[in-house]
């Protein structure tokens, strides 16, 4: 299961999503996209379900999304902002 590092948290910031690496003290923002997918994993929505349910919200096919939420989900493995566990 993919889940957020135990070093981050990201409090609630008007109209964006900041998560707070505490092991270097840097801000990742992330863009509406990329804070929809963090906000589904951060509540432990399967992997496969995220682009589903990301399709449905927005009326775009499922398989233009999935893409998008691989490529995220990888960039945030390498940067160890999520683990896979």
């Amino acid at each position: 299961m993919i889940r957020p590092a135990s070093e981050l948290s990201w409090p609630p910031v008007a109209g964006e999503l900041a998560i707070y690496d505490a092991r270097d003290g840097q801000y990742h923002v992330l863009n509406p996209s990329a804070a929809a997918i963090w906000t589904a994993i951060a509540a432990e929505t399967p992997v496969a379900q995220i682009a589903t349910d990301l399709a449905a919200r927005h009326g775009i096919a499922v398989d233009a999304i999935r893409a998008d939420v691989d490529a995220f989900i990888t960039d945030a493995l390498q940067l160890g902002l999520l683990i896979d566990a």
